[in-house]
């Protein structure tokens, strides 16, 4: 008999647990884990954390290219494999302090846990968006707050944990979140539906994913920067201001203030950079820079985390790219504030001007971007531009009608029949508004024929074969109309015709 978190119904449970215990893997990695990688090979967390992203940015690269070479089950199979595997040769290198075994366990459980991570953000985008949000702001409190634990654990203990977990979140999730790689499999690919509706999808390198990389930055710093024994500077009070968000989160009903913890996030962040520019202001060494830094980062990573997960609902073909790479970038992110940590804890011994110099510029760069970068930008700005993908509409019915090919004059008459000459068929009625549309609008007699054929909910292999043209000719075509229309969707693009 199922139980309520193995059914295909999601629960709000079960998603908090799961959620919870890949936040709890993270912390157990930099608080427990990671430390007793130092004696042996301290490059192993890297080359780890690398691993991680990978993984990531690769499943999220061919969930847009290529969604039907992603059978979930094949994916499942191979992260319990990698996370069992790991975590044998893991145990295997800390054991008998062998840098290979221990590089290599590492990995395999990096792979493990970037799965586990995609499956729990999935079977998330399921539930009601209120139930998500509150999950999320308990989730990251709790954390919070529970990291400092990690450390104290005994070594044995945390890496048995670190390995149990993601396991455990699989198991929760997994069947829930099959739903969008069994949707995305038999469906055409999001970088071919892209070509026609650009804005259904979110570009690489899009301000969100720019905004998570740049405040992971600031949190792989906190861990590495004056870490003692390996161990990263924890406290529990950076949990403080995400329990006031999560207590305003579960007292109301409103959408989540995504855009409001940006700027507090931001805030934060370029205060905890200020005290480490300061040492002597940090309360005697101690951790308000890093407390600061982490809440700061806590607060964005709970507002994009709710964005990702908003964004794959809303348009669910999209959603395994959209989570996979805002995770994989966020590892890349973390990656490098690490690597700045690292060199500013190395020049602290030899250079003391040095370690007030990095983090003096991180501010800078931080405080440009917020600044200037983020200017227009809003999370609600970008949930809000994603244009849905109806799922089960095909090319042929997305507009309720397959209207015929081109610009083409539409329905044929019976034989033998005599139309109204003063009447119109619909086709001929949409056709007439299509012509009159691309006239004005100036557009070519070939952005015309595109721009029908969008109308009617044609994707990009039928206008490619359709016109002979090639997919980056029929990009630039769709591009030019969406300018020349002044639209930035396919819905205001049928609003346009619809008139």
């Amino acid at each position: 008999m199922e139980t309520e978190c193995t059914a295909e119904k999601a629960s709000s449970s079960c998603g908090f647990v799961a959620l919870l215990l890949t936040l709890g893997t993270t912390s157990l990695m930099n608080g427990s884990l990671f430390p007793q990688f130092d004696a042996i090979f301290m490059f192993a967390r890297d080359i780890s954390v690398t691993f991680s992203a990978a993984t990531l940015l690769g499943l999220g690269l061919a969930a847009y290219r290529a969604p039907r070479l992603l059978r979930e089950r094949a994916i499942i199979a191979v992260a319990v494999a990698c996370l069992i595997g790991g975590g044998a040769l893991l145990s295997l290198g800390l054991g008998f302090s062998a840098p290979a075994p221990l590089v290599a366990g590492a990995s395999l459980a990096a792979i493990g846990r970037s799965v586990a991570t995609i499956s729990v953000s999935l079977y998330l985008a399921r539930l009601e968006m209120h139930a998500t949000a509150v999950i999320i702001a308990a989730a990251y409190t709790v954390q919070l707050a529970a990291r400092p634990a990690s450390s104290l654990l005994p070594p044995w203990v945390g890496t048995a944990l670190f390995l149990a977990f993601p396991l455990a979140a699989i198991a929760l999730t997994a069947r829930g979140a099959r739903l969008y790689f069994d949707m995305a499999h038999d469906r055409p690919s999001p970088s071919d539906i892209a070509v026609t509706r650009p804005a259904s999808f979110l570009a690489p390198f899009s301000a969100l994913f720019v905004c998570l990389f740049l405040f992971q930055v600031a949190f792989g710093f906190a861990l590495r920067f004056g870490e003692v024994a390996g161990t990263p500077r924890m406290s529990f009070l950076s949990a403080i201001p995400l329990a006031l968000v999560a207590l305003y989160v579960i007292c109301s009903r409103r959408r989540f203030p995504a855009d409001g913890l940006v700027q507090l996030s931001a805030l934060a962040v370029m205060a905890g950079f200020l005290l480490a520019t300061q040492p002597l202001l940090a309360a005697d060494s101690g951790a308000a820079d890093v407390a600061l830094l982490n809440a700061g980062n806590g607060l964005f990573i709970m507002a994009a985390q709710m964005a990702l997960i908003t964004i794959a609902a809303r348009n669910p073909l999209g959603a395994i790219t959209t989570v996979a790479w805002g995770n994989g970038v966020s590892a890349l992110g973390s990656l490098t504030g690490a690597a700045a940590g690292m060199l500013a804890n190395s020049a602290a011994a030899s250079m003391p001007t040095l370690r007030a110099a990095i983090p003096a510029v991180l501010l800078l760069v931080f405080a440009a971007y917020v600044t200037i970068g983020l200017k227009r930008f809003t999370f609600a700005g970008v949930i809000d531009g994603i244009d849905p993908v109806l799922v089960g509409a095909t090319a042929s019915t997305e507009n309720g009608a397959d209207a015929g090919e081109g610009t083409g004059t539409g329905a044929e008459t019976e034989a033998g029949a005599t139309p109204m000459p003063a009447a119109r068929t619909p086709e001929e009625a949409f056709a007439a508004r299509c012509k009159a549309i691309a006239s004005e609008f100036s557009l070519t007699p070939r952005e015309a024929e595109v721009f029908a054929m969008l109308a009617r909910g044609r994707d990009r292999a039928y206008i490619e074969e359709a016109l002979v043209v090639s997919r980056n000719t029929v990009k630039a075509h769709v591009k030019h109309v969406y300018a020349k229309l002044g639209i930035h969707s396919h819905q205001e693009l049928l609003d346009l015709v619809e008139g």
